[in-house]
This record gives C-alpha cells, structure tokens and sequence, in this order.
C-alpha cells in the first residue's frame, strides 16, 4: 500500500524585522520528512529571510537557507527524506530581515505507513 501524506503546519507568530522565531515540533508517530514550506501570510516577498532546520540537534540545512527556496511553488524545492522516529523533534529558525514584521506558516509534508498514524 502506498503511503499517506500528513501535513503538520506551524505558525511562526509576528516575526519583527531584524528578528527571529526558534521552536521545535516533536513528532507524535514514526515518518519521513519530504518536504517543508514556508509561506508569509501577508504575501511580502521572502527576500532576506533565512531558515534553520535541525532534527535532534543534528542539521537538516546548515548553516541556514534562503526561506524563498522552500516556496511551495519553487519547482526546485528540496526532497529532505528524513526518517522520524516517534518523540523525534525538529527544531527550527526563521530569520526575518524582509524589511517589515511578518508572521510565517512552515508546513512539515510527511509520509506515514499506515492511516491513522499510529
């Protein structure tokens, strides 16, 4: 059977410019990551903003990325394939140097075994 896509979606809060938002989701069931999203809520460009994604400490993407990379419609966004274990946790960092306050989504598209995820 093939497998399940589960789409976990962060929220970043108002981000000031010149600021940055740290936090860490722990995953709830065993799942590869395939890929993340970052989308601005009030549409402003992605120009200046950078993201850090670790998973148990260990880097993902280091030092950090250009946030635009991981737009939902670049065709060139990465496949990340990260296997996750039940308690594992991502923690990431989006920096904000847009020119004005923003509050981001980061959407975690997985994949999972078995439906419900267990």
């Amino acid at each position: 059977m093939p497998p399940f896509v589960k789409i976990f979606r962060l929220t970043t809060g108002s981000v000031a410019n010149g600021g940055f938002k740290e936090d860490s989701y722990p995953f709830p069931h065993p799942c590869t990551l395939k890929r993340v999203h970052v989308t601005p809520r009030g549409n402003s460009p992605m120009t200046n903003v950078q993201f850090y994604l670790d998973r148990d400490g260990t880097p993902i993407i280091t030092p950090d990325m250009p946030a635009e990379i991981l737009d939902p419609v670049n065709p060139q966004a990465p496949l990340f394939n990260q296997e996750l274990v039940t308690g594992s946790k991502l923690n990431y960092k989006l920096t904000n140097n847009s020119g004005a306050a923003e509050t981001y989504d980061i959407s975690l598209v997985t994949e999972v075994a078995e439906w419900p995820p267990k």
